[in-house]
């Protein structure tokens, strides 16, 4: 067990620590204290303080190279991405629909149903959505 004093880092008073070497602050609001103070004042490793505070965050301009550059990018993109793309893994466009809605008959005979006594063939009404035999 410790028995030598450290001093808090935070309020600067002398406690017996719990997790020896590790422990540097007294209490966990010393601890918490400390990091908010640190934070406020940008003391934290990876905040920059800001040499003026009446810096206005400066917005870029647009420039027509810029935008030429990502309309090229951009058209790149959907050319590769339309030229190596299967052509069942393609979206349906809206002729493609009604290319396969003409396709489509009203009744579909099912065939995992038995013929009713009369002998009719069960078909789905694809508009009604029942079953009917005829």
């Amino acid at each position: 067990m410790e028995t030598r004093l450290y001093k808090c880092e935070y309020c600067r008073k002398e406690f017996l620590p719990v997790r020896r070497r590790v422990q540097k602050y007294c209490s966990n609001s010393c601890r918490s204290k400390s990091h908010h103070q640190k934070v406020k004042s940008g003391d934290k490793i990876g905040i920059d303080k800001p040499e003026n505070k009446t810096n206005k965050t400066s917005i870029e301009k647009l420039s027509v190279a810029g935008v030429g550059n990502a309309a090229i990018g951009s058209a790149a993109v959907d050319l590769l991405k339309y030229a190596f793309t299967k052509e069942e893994n393609k979206p349906a466009t809206k002729s493609d629909i009604k290319n396969l809605a003409k396709k489509l008959k009203r009744y579909h005979v099912i065939n995992n149903m038995k013929p009713n006594f009369m002998g009719q063939l069960a078909y789905f009404d694809i508009e009604l959505s029942v079953v009917i035999y005829k």
